[in-house]
């Protein structure tokens, strides 16, 4: 496809510039922050800011050296020693996509510049942008910061340095010219998002090549910006409007089908802040983005973000028919005073009434996600509680919802909220902002809650719930195989892990209920009662990883399970039904010998309760040793082992059992 020069009022006299060097290369970094290892398991790690900017440079014929060290899990020592092993590379631009990755950029920085000082380092992303001075007083190693978007920044700081030409005169840089720090006047926006070239996806080819997680999907930018004002967000520090920028329809279309093109893969991610803009031109384009889509036969999946006063039913039946198969709400509060509190724009029947919608779609609880932000500073212990009951009422909850405390990143307007307030920031540059709250009450729930999160995250039984949720990612939302699952295999494993969720979550609820009973008559936890607690959670614990194994095990075998049409026919690697038919079924699953020598379970599917959670299909029975009615169980030694150490007991517990 034909792509647009790059302006001239941004990148002049860079505009026709064409680099004929080899031996200048660029190196892009994108750092690997060691203490998200758990949430990287169950993630995408494709970093498309180090894509644009090497199809920017790519265009301009740069050779570019691409480290994503997320995605290949390595620290700042084998990142500047991968740098330093090629002598052509003379800039290296670091993205630093969050406030806490500045720590390992600026250790990649010193290290490469203790062996070359020669090499031009830079910055680039929201935090640098914000605080650029900051950054080049805290560390020498670092020559520049470029505010902003970066795709034609990078082309000119390559250009300049490459030529020898004066940096000071680049638009949108953060540098120091004879020890003293030069902000230049900002670049403007990229307002022409299709004049860009489509990010190099050398991520992705690496994820391939490796079978990795997520390398059956593929992140997409179809905007840019965000019109709302939430004071906790950072976004508005990298674009400095309010203002959304939008691709066309077409240059999307034309990015999906080449990436299916090229390597087989047909589900996107959008990253946008707000894929739905609540006007008539954003209407307008959500629908010629779906009748694009329908009239190019592009069978693709793909996720959108959107906040809840977007969500409205024929729009959302519109994106699911072209292909959107989940989709996240920015919700953040199930309370009225913290949404106003925040500046969010929106009310929690803003809220109720997007999950009601998306329930009348017949979009699955698996299929929706929503940010929200359980603690903040200012948090009443009332608010609090209101802020939990709707989460646990919602029939979405996750423990991620239960466990998020408000980030004060810098400079953002919750952060000036709080300078003004008079607290001080004694955090190191590049860490959050560690605060406590006014509320005493909330003062003394927050840490006790973070004690036993960490405590249960490094607990052996919570790395069983982690396995299995991998597995089920692994068969149920990426499907690298490409194999065709029957539908009630498809709903087998959905309610198996629906089944794990409710546990995991059931122990973060009683968690929460036995906090509040202890502080309702006193601001302080009585001596012994967060090891009262954990000891009154075991039996759950114990059962919940039993369950997760058992998930692991049908998720590693479900594509060799074969249907009986009867019990009477059943053999290890088989599934029967029983029922009166699709509004009261039960199916039953022997699992091969080979699953992990698991036993086997059965699933109730096509039930509809009334249960707290609101959710269809609750009746999940995991057996343990012993007959179960046409089911012949056994351990094999592998069972043993992988059961050692935690409860085999039958369920009772977690929502909705049998």
């Amino acid at each position: 496809m034909k792509r647009t020069p790059l302006p001239l009022t941004v990148l002049e006299p860079f505009a026709d510039h064409h680099n004929e060097d080899p031996g200048f290369v660029v190196g892009l970094v994108h750092p690997y922050l060691v203490e998200a290892w758990q949430k990287n398991r169950l993630k995408y790690r494709e970093s498309l800011a180090l894509g644009y900017l090497a199809g920017a440079l790519d265009k301009h014929g740069y050779t570019t050296t691409s480290i994503n060290a997320e995605l290949l899990s390595i620290g700042p020592e084998e990142v500047a020693e991968r740098l330093l092993a090629d002598p052509r590379i003379r800039l290296i631009g670091i993205s630093a996509k969050s406030q806490r990755t500045y720590r390992a950029a600026r250790q990649i920085a010193g290290l490469v510049k203790a062996a070359r000082r020669d090499v031009h380092i830079t910055l680039g992303g929201v935090f640098p942008s914000a605080a650029d001075g900051q950054i080049l007083a805290d560390c020498a190693d670092i020559d520049s910061i470029v505010r902003g978007e970066g795709e034609y920044a990078i082309v000119e700081l390559a250009a300049r340095i490459q030529q020898g030409l004066p940096l000071r005169e680049m638009r949108g840089l953060s540098l120091r010219v004879d020890g003293e720090f030069v902000r230049t006047p900002d670049r403007p926006r990229i307002r022409d998002l299709d004049s860009l070239a489509f990010p190099a996806r050398h991520d992705l080819r690496e994820m391939l090549a490796q079978n990795a997680r997520g390398s059956n999907s593929a992140y997409l930018v179809a905007s840019r910006g965000c019109y709302a004002s939430c004071t906790f967000c950072s976004i508005h520090q990298i674009y400095g409007d309010h203002n959304v920028v939008r691709r066309s329809p077409e240059s999307i279309a034309d990015e999906m089908q080449a990436v299916k093109d090229r390597y087989g893969v047909s589900r996107f991610s959008f990253v946008d802040d707000l894929f739905i803009m609540p006007s008539p031109n954003g209407i307008r384009w959500v629908h010629d983005f779906c009748d694009l889509l329908t009239e190019r036969k592009l069978e693709v999946n793909f996720y959108a973000e959107m906040r809840a006063d977007t969500i409205e039913k024929s729009l959302v039946r519109r994106l699911m028919d072209v292909g959107m198969h989940r989709l996240f709400i920015g919700a953040e509060s199930g309370v009225d005073s913290v949404l106003l509190r925040w500046d969010k724009g929106t009310t929690v029947e803003d809220n109720d009434r997007a999950l009601r919608e998306l329930r009348e779609v017949g979009m699955a609880p698996h299929q929706i996600n929503f940010g929200y932000i359980m603690f903040d500073p200012e948090m009443t212990f009332a608010e609090l509680k209101e802020q939990y009951r709707w989460i646990r009422d919602s029939g979405y909850a996750k423990v991620q919802h239960l466990q998020n405390k408000m980030n004060i990143y810098w400079g953002t307007p919750q952060y000036r909220r709080m300078i003004e307030q008079g607290r001080v920031d004694d955090s190191a540059l590049g860490d959050r902002w560690i605060y406590t709250f006014d509320d005493p009450r909330v003062n003394s729930f927050e840490p006790a809650f973070r004690r036993f999160h960490r405590r249960y995250e490094a607990d052996p039984r919570a790395m069983a719930v982690l396995a299995a949720r991998e597995a089920f990612m692994e068969r149920v939302l990426e499907d690298r195989t490409r194999t065709p699952m029957a539908r009630w295999l498809f709903e087998c494993l959905g309610q198996a892990m629906r089944r794990v969720d409710q546990a995991d979550r059931d122990a973060y609820f009683y968690l929460f209920e036995r906090l509040f009973g202890f502080l309702e008559d006193g601001e302080t936890l009585p001596e012994g009662a967060e090891e009262r607690i954990w000891q009154e959670l075991e039996p759950l614990l114990d059962a919940l990883a039993a369950d997760a194994v058992l998930l692991k095990a049908l998720a590693d075998s479900v594509l060799r399970i074969t249907e009986e049409q009867d019990a009477d026919a059943a053999r290890p690697g088989t599934a029967w039904h029983a029922g009166d038919g699709e509004t009261d079924r039960t199916v039953t699953v022997w699992l091969a010998e080979h699953a992990e020598g698991v036993d086997g379970l059965r699933v109730g599917l096509g039930f509809r309760g009334d249960d707290r959670y609101d959710h269809s299909c609750e009746v999940v029975t995991f057996p343990a040793d012993g007959d179960r009615e046409g089911i012949v169980t056994r351990r094999t030694p592998r069972a043993q082992e992988i059961l050692a150490g935690v409860s085999a007991a039958p369920v009772t517990a977690g929502g909705g059992a049998a």
